[in-house]
């Protein structure tokens, strides 16, 4: 049985069935899914839960103040077995449906008896993994999708610690409310969250005013490396894994990049690749007005958002420059 939702009554009713819940984001985690992750575990906490979720990379340091909830107990963990299989009530996907977007942990996802989606990327509607799936590419981010899920619990709203964390996946999806799916829903859900006592400000500072200096030195030193061709509507820049290990770079400092390339008056579509091991790249596309990113990343196995999307490329460094500059040469052509 797969069944897909338009409203997340039954996922709260699965959810408040269960004891031991664990949840699956997506690799190349993001704010979206760390938000809407602790949001929902420690509203599920304080209900008398245990819930945890998995992640395989390290968390990007902007995200690490999200990561612990207001007693001080981690809400991530790289342990699969926190919860055994044999006591596992319930698995949930969140900010992803498809069980290539969390590979390490698919198998501990498939053996759980219930299995839950929240997500709104169109891709995950295609052969949907859970039992019940509430995919919305309407909704702006997942947080939307989470904050009309942790409304339904009774005792676990309005909390501020829920509406930051809740705030923090909302305002990165939308680009601080600046990209397209920024929508009524949104400034609805921001005007309720802040009557919950939540420090925005405090929030976005640790988001986006918090940076490393490697930060800051890595995103100029791309920028400067950035290439500008097809009449100036695309431009793309690259990094070794040579070069963030020298610049002493962490995950999650390197975000910010193509959104900077985008930035440049008259590109349509920037692409930045990093070298995360040896034939593996990834590459993550931003668009400004028009073009499809997705359609780009589908190409590569790959997927997301019109304006933002990502893919895995299987190769070296160059030769994945080569062909990602080939599919946006092919891509204006048409």
């Amino acid at each position: 049985m797969s069944e897909l939702l338009k409203t997340p009554e039954k996922l709260r009713d699965r959810l408040m069935e269960a004891e031991n819940i664990l949840l699956f984001p997506h690799i190349g985690i993001d704010g979206d899914a760390v938000g809407s992750c602790c949001a929902l575990i420690w509203a599920l906490r304080k209900l008398g839960k245990k819930v945890y979720a998995l992640y395989e990379d390290e968390m990007p340091g902007n995200l690490r103040f999200l990561t612990d909830d207001p007693e001080g107990v981690p809400c991530f963990t790289s342990d699969p077995d926190i919860i055994s299989d044999t006591g596992l009530d319930v698995a949930m996907a969140v900010d992803c449906g498809e069980l290539k977007r969390f590979p390490a942990y698919r198998e501990k996802f498939l053996k759980a008896p219930v299995k839950l989606v929240l997500d709104h990327h169109i891709s995950s509607m295609t052969e949907p993994v859970g039992d019940w799936n509430m995919i919305d590419p309407d909704a702006a981010a997942a947080g939307v999708l989470m904050y009309e899920l942790i409304r339904l619990f009774e005792g676990a709203v309005p909390d501020s610690y829920v509406g930051e964390c809740l705030f923090a996946a909302i305002v990165t999806d939308t680009g601080r409310f600046q990209y397209s799916n920024t929508n009524k829903a949104c400034w609805d859900i921001m005007s309720d969250l802040s009557s919950w006592g939540s420090d925005f400000s405090r929030a976005s500072n640790e988001l986006y005013e918090s940076k490393s200096e490697e930060q800051v030195r890595v995103t100029a030193y791309a920028i400067n490396k950035m290439a500008v061709s097809g009449d100036g509507r695309w431009a793309v820049t690259t990094l070794s894994r040579e070069e963030l290990d020298s610049m002493g770079v962490r995950v999650g400092e390197t975000d910010e990049i193509v959104s900077e390339m985008r930035s440049v008056r008259g590109v349509e579509i920037s692409a930045f690749l990093r070298e995360v091991d040896n034939n593996v790249i990834r590459v993550s596309y931003r668009s400004k007005y028009f073009a499809d990113v997705s359609r780009l990343a589908s190409l590569h196995g790959g997927g997301g958002h019109a304006r933002a999307a990502g893919a895995t490329l299987y190769m070296s460094l160059s030769e994945a420059e080569k062909v990602i500059t080939d599919d946006l040469r092919e891509y204006f052509s048409n």
